[in-house]
C-alpha cells in the first residue's frame, strides 16, 4: 500500500526521481528492521526530495523511532536498500551518513557553550578554520540563537536547546535531519514558534527532514505524512479537508 501525502497522493515511487531530474535526499526500498518478537517497522519505500518535509506519525511502538535508527545507522536494516543524496549508506557507519539526528532530549554537550555546540556540528567537515567560524555564525543567526550563544547548554530552557540544535543542522549541512518528537517536552507556546523556526528554515536551506511526531499540530509545518500502523506497516493517510 503506498505511503501518502496530506492530500492523498504516492510519495513512495521510483518514477519521482527520473521526473525530477535531480539526485533525492532520501530513498528508502523495501527497508525493514524486526525484532526477535516480530514487533518492528517495514516493510517501507518512500523518496524525498531535498528541501521537503515528512512526518511519519502512528501509535507508541508503531516503529517510528525505530525507522529514523536505522536512516541514521544506529540498527542495521533487516532488509531493503537505504540511500541518501543517491549514495547506498547500508554498510556505512552513523558517523559517514550525511544525516543529522536530533532525538526528544535534545541532546548537546551540556558543559560547553552554544556557539561551542555548534563548532561542534562542523568539527570533522573538510573546511579551513575562517570558514568553519563564519558557518558558524550564519547558523547561530539563522537559528535566532545569538542571544544566549555565550550560555552553557546546561542553562539553556527547552526553546533554546531546540534552536540550538537548528544551529548544528544547519552548520553541519547534511542532506537528511531526522527529527523524533523535538517539540514534544517545550510548552504549547513556544513549541509552535519554535517549530515554525525549525521547519521553515531547513526548507529553506535545503535540507529534507522526517518529523515523527504524535501532535497533530505539527501536521501544519509538514506538507506529507506517512501512518505507520501498529504492526509496523505503512498505511495512507486520509485526506486534509480544506481549511
Amino acid at each position: 500500500m503506498p505511503n501518502s501525502n496530506a492530500a492523498g497522493q504516492a510519495v513512495s515511487t521510483r518514477k519521482a526521481e527520473a521526473d525530477t531530474g535531480s539526485p533525492l535526499a532520501l530513498e528508502l526500498s523495501g527497508v525493514e528492521r524486526r525484532h526477535g518478537s516480530g514487533r518492528g517497522v517495514g516493510p517501507v519505500d518512500l523518496v524525498l526530495d531535498a528541501g521537503t518535509g515528512l512526518a511519519v506519525i502512528g501509535e507508541s511502538g508503531s516503529g517510528k523511532s525505530p525507522l529514523l535508527r536505522v536512516i541514521a545507522g544506529l540498527d542495521r536494516a533487516d532488509r531493503g536498500v537505504v540511500r541518501i543524496a543517491g549514495v547506498d549508506v547500508g554498510r556505512s557507519a552513523p558517523g559517514r551518513r550525511d544525516v543529522a539526528f536530533v532525538s526528544q532530549d535534545l541532546p548537546l554537550y551540556d558543559h560547553l557553550d552554544v556557539t561551542t555546540n555548534v563548532h561542534m556540528a562542523v568539527s570533522g567537515l573538510d573546511l579551513d578554520q575562517a570558514a568553519r567560524a563564519r558557518r558558524v555564525e550564519a547558523s547561530i543567526e539563522a537559528a535566532d540563537a545569538t542571544d544566549f550563544r555565550n550560555r552553557r547548554a546546561d542553562q539553556l530552557s527547552g526553546g533554546e536547546r531546540a534552536r540550538t540544535c537548528l544551529a548544528r543542522i544547519l552548520a553541519r549541512r547534511p542532506a537528511v535531519a531526522l527529527l523524533d518528537e523535538p517539540f514534544a517536552g517545550l510548552d504549547r507556546r513556544r513549541r509552535d514558534s519554535v517549530r515554525e523556526l525549525v521547519c521553515s528554515t531547513l526548507t529553506k536551506t535545503g535540507t529534507a527532514f522526517l518529523l515523527v511526531t504524535h501532535d497533530p499540530d505539527d501536521l501544519r509545518s509538514v506538507s506529507r505524512s506517512i501512518e505507520i500502523a501498529p504492526d509496523g506497516r505503512l498505511e495512507p493517510t486520509p485526506p486534509t479537508e480544506p481549511s
